[in-house]
């Protein structure tokens, strides 16, 4: 089975001198789960933000189902998901009208049809017209992934 995410030798120095990649290599398969565990500045932060095209390594690569992250920057960071530790959702606003606006931001389509289905799929279709401060913090990051 080939891997979901390749990372190859990822390293990032920052600007100071500050080097918190040092050749990370590591391959995930599809339906693998991985933790990111260790102390402040052990680079975990770093690693995620450069995965998700956030953050530009200083060398090494990483691909996204064989897709490079900076050759096809587009097509792989559209198969990227990324939910952030603290939640930056309005509070007061719906979580239909949320989801219909964060797809903007990324510039897909308005499309109502495949919504109402992402919103069933995550057990968030019963509080589609719920606000976001009503929700739960499971169901606030549910509605991140939507």
């Amino acid at each position: 089975m080939p891997a979901i995410l390749t990372i190859r030798d990822l390293q990032k120095t920052y600007e100071g001198g500050f080097q918190a990649l040092k050749g990370v290599s590591l391959d995930i398969l599809e339906g693998e789960i991985l933790a990111l565990l260790g102390p402040n500045g052990a680079g975990k932060t770093t690693l995620i933000s450069t995965v998700c095209g956030i953050t530009n390594p200083s060398a090494g690569s990483v691909t996204v189902s064989g897709l490079d992250i900076h050759d096809d920057y587009r097509a792989a960071r559209a198969l990227i998901g990324l939910v952030p530790q603290e939640v930056a959702l309005e509070p007061f606003e719906k979580v239909w009208n949320t989801v219909r606006f964060s797809r903007g931001l990324w510039g897909r389509p308005r499309n109502d049809a495949l919504i109402a289905d992402v919103l069933r799929k995550l057990s968030l279709w019963d509080k589609r017209n719920a606000q976001i401060k009503e929700l739960s913090g499971g169901m606030k990051r549910r509605v991140l992934i939507a």
